[in-house]
């Protein structure tokens, strides 16, 4: 899942760097010389709806606290797809 950010957040903010280089603890919006991106706070719409439309569905109740990093991205989108199995009858759940 992680990977899968690292490269959402590139490729939607056209970063001239690779995936692979965002470390997953680093604050997103921290200075360079803290291992942040320095990303500006428009940034976090984008991200937000570039995940939005590749998960099919609005992630709209997230805090500031899970653009704080890859981890904390990535930890917010298990709680939602968590979430979401408990709200399907287990009938329904593949």
């Amino acid at each position: 899942l992680e990977d899968f950010i690292r490269k959402t957040i590139v490729e939607s903010l056209n970063l001239p760097i690779t995936p692979e280089s965002i470390d997953e603890n680093a604050p997103l919006f921290g200075p360079e010389a803290d291992g942040g991106l320095e990303l500006e706070s428009l940034s976090s719409l984008e991200i937000l709806a570039a995940l939005s439309d590749k998960f099919q569905s609005p992630l709209d109740d997230i805090e500031a606290s899970d653009f704080y990093s890859i981890s904390a991205l990535a930890d917010y989108l298990r709680r939602q797809v968590e979430e979401k199995r408990a709200t399907i009858p287990s009938a329904e759940v593949p």
